[in-house]
């Protein structure tokens, strides 16, 4: 099968006379015709959205008939393997022994997605009292869906919480988990020695 012909029999009948006498041009398919990416070219870094386009789009919102407590139970499992990583002993450090700051420091940086936590106290007062598995962590709130499957948003700020680890329970303020959990994670925590008694 000769090329041209083959070509003309892929082109409509009406058009073909066009075809044949369309001038010619060929190219060459040399390797130096190929476009090579120009080493010092730097690669265009994607634009990424800003926290208010985020926030309008939707990407963190959780529709509240959607997450179910035993949805939110494997979150949890999953969250006391990562709390066993941070503190492999099961002795949870004395305020007077030497390694309690590095504790209390770990705690808030560490992240609750998937902790089990008990609202204490809060000037929210319909919320005092409520248990639940924290779904959402973000800058200033929890979302915990509780046993009901009820999604809830609990507030950090003038907020306690105890978080329940196997049988240990930890008393958290919420004023120190006030920012979100990749910042915080990197944030510098202050604490306090106590002096020599």
């Amino acid at each position: 099968m000769d090329g041209p012909t083959f070509m003309v029999n892929l082109v409509k009948p009406e058009e073909r006379d066009d075809f044949i006498y369309a001038k010619k041009h060929y190219m060459s398919l040399d390797a130096k015709h190929y476009n090579r990416a120009n080493p010092n070219d730097k690669p265009k870094q994607q634009k990424k959205l800003s926290r208010k386009e985020i926030k309008e789009m939707g990407l963190y919102t959780l529709p509240h008939d959607t997450v179910k407590y035993k949805d939110a139970l494997k979150l949890h499992k999953m969250w006391c393997g990562y709390y066993d990583t941070l503190f492999p002993s099961d002795q949870l450090p004395v305020v007077t022994e030497s390694r309690y700051n590095t504790v209390v420091a770990s705690l808030l940086k560490a992240d609750y997605h998937g902790a089990k936590i008990h609202i204490v106290r809060s000037k929210q007062s319909s919320v005092v009292g409520m248990k639940g598995i924290v779904v959402l962590d973000t800058k200033g709130t929890f979302k915990m869906v509780s046993k009901d499957n009820r999604l809830r948003t609990i507030p950090k700020n003038d907020s306690q919480f105890e978080v329940t680890i196997r049988d240990k329970v930890i008393t958290i303020f919420g004023k120190h988990l006030n920012a979100r959990p990749a910042e915080r994670s990197v944030k510098k925590a202050k604490t306090f020695a106590l002096p020599d008694l």
